[in-house]
């Protein structure tokens, strides 16, 4: 964790004086910020306004703590009293390299796991109840043979029969709608033989073969 250095002369310091207290308080929140971002005392002019109004960075500017660059402000002389981004991320990677290299020690120098007297290997394991079942997991178990049987089964699907014919109920559907049923019929047997069409049921295929159908005009069907 890296500081944000401030002088014990800043509170009545010509410059803190002139730029007030509530722009002070900015100038302390930026810095903090600076500091934890590495941005070498740069604040975007959007981060500054979100700290505070844009009255407060302009007393900074003017109080000369402050100067304008382009995309918001810059600490003045920061350089002087602040580390740079470079040296703290120097300063980060060796605390980091340091933590690393400790907790290895630590897990180098702890004492054998047996040592705390309890069983291991098939005694621990006959000890231990048996898991939960997995929460996550939503397959459902294989079906037995009887469950497979109670199952109705899929009827397959098979080519148009030779000798398919439509029913009473198909021609009553295609007189509704000024159909001839045998010409639809030809029509709906020729194209099913030709794109060697499959169904299940051929006569609900043809009911909706003569919903589709236009009168006199039987349109492709599937």
């Amino acid at each position: 964790m890296g500081w944000f250095k401030v002088d014990d002369q800043l509170a009545f310091h010509q410059k803190a004086v002139v730029a007030g207290n509530a722009a002070m308080g900015l100038w302390v929140r930026a810095g903090s910020w600076s500091c934890a971002q590495l941005t070498d005392g740069f604040i975007a002019k959007a981060m500054a306004n979100a700290m505070a109004n844009e009255c407060d960075a302009d007393a900074l500017v003017l109080a000369g703590l402050w100067d304008e660059v382009e995309g918001g402000y810059q600490f003045h002389d920061w350089s002087e009293f602040q580390p740079s981004a470079e040296d703290e991320r120097e300063k980060r990677k060796a605390r980091s390299l340091a933590g690393k290299k400790g907790a290895a020690a630590r897990w180098a120098n702890k004492p054998d796991s047996k040592s705390h007297g309890k069983p291991h290997g098939k005694n621990m394991r006959s000890q231990c109840p048996d898991p939960d079942p997995d929460p996550l997991n939503t397959s459902s178990p294989t079906p037995s043979s009887q469950e497979e049987e109670k199952k109705p089964r899929k009827k397959p699907s098979t080519k148009i029969p030779d000798n398919w014919q439509p029913t009473e109920e198909h021609a009553k559907r295609a007189r509704d709608k000024n159909l001839n049923v045998n010409e639809l019929a030809e029509h709906f047997k020729l194209h099913a033989e030709t794109h060697d069409r499959r169904a299940a049921n051929w006569n609900s295929a043809f009911t909706m073969w003569i919903t589709k159908a236009q009168p006199r005009q039987a349109t492709a069907w599937g």
